[in-house]
């Protein structure tokens, strides 16, 4: 599980300059990561990162902020099924209680400051890093389980279909084969 979820973290994060550099420096680290995944995606990935240029903050405002319509919204409350009637479709529903306590059990919290709620797809992919990272095997369970391999395959899917960015189209295909990895 070492470095999916950070990279993965940052790869569904605003494609900003400082993360484009961060991006440019974890390349060789995400094909070693890929290919102990079995995957082979991460160079299609790097290839539509370096010739998308300016297009990728464009497509990640249109998929995933907006204005208007937004058609991936990237929070979990609106992806998972089951939810009682009175929280579908909501944001910050009971799941978003629930990501939060496992950060609570981890020693995190969502800054007050913060730009993204936290059942956000970066956020939770942070979050599960952080897990990893800190040995927190329970947390960390409980991250990929509970949540992100609970939402990933519907989310990606919907980003796949949406998406006129080929590195969005390879990030929803990677996401959804190392969510799947992860979760055996």
């Amino acid at each position: 599980m070492n470095g999916a979820p950070q990279l993965l973290s940052h790869w569904w994060s605003r494609p900003v300059d400082e993360e484009l550099a961060w991006w440019r420096d974890t390349w060789e680290a995400a094909v070693a990561t890929d290919e102990a995944l079995g995957t082979c995606l991460v160079d299609e990935l790097r290839a539509a990162a370096e010739t998308g240029g300016d297009g990728l903050l464009e497509e990640y405002e249109r998929l995933l902020v907006g204005p208007g319509q937004v058609p991936c919204n990237p929070y979990e409350s609106l992806w998972r099924a089951g939810q009682p009637r009175l929280e579908q479709g909501r944001l910050m529903a009971a799941v978003a209680g629930e990501v939060t306590q496992v950060y609570g059990d981890l020693g995190l919290r969502v800054g007050e400051g913060a730009h993204e709620l936290p059942d956000h797809v970066a956020v939770e992919w942070e979050a599960l890093a952080y897990a990893v990272d800190s040995g927190a095997d329970e947390q960390a369970e409980r991250l990929l389980r509970d949540h992100l391999a609970e939402w990933m395959p519907g989310f990606c899917a919907a980003v796949g279909a949406e998406t006129t960015h080929p590195f969005y189209r390879t990030l929803a295909q990677i996401t959804s084969a190392w969510t799947a990895a992860l979760a055996e």
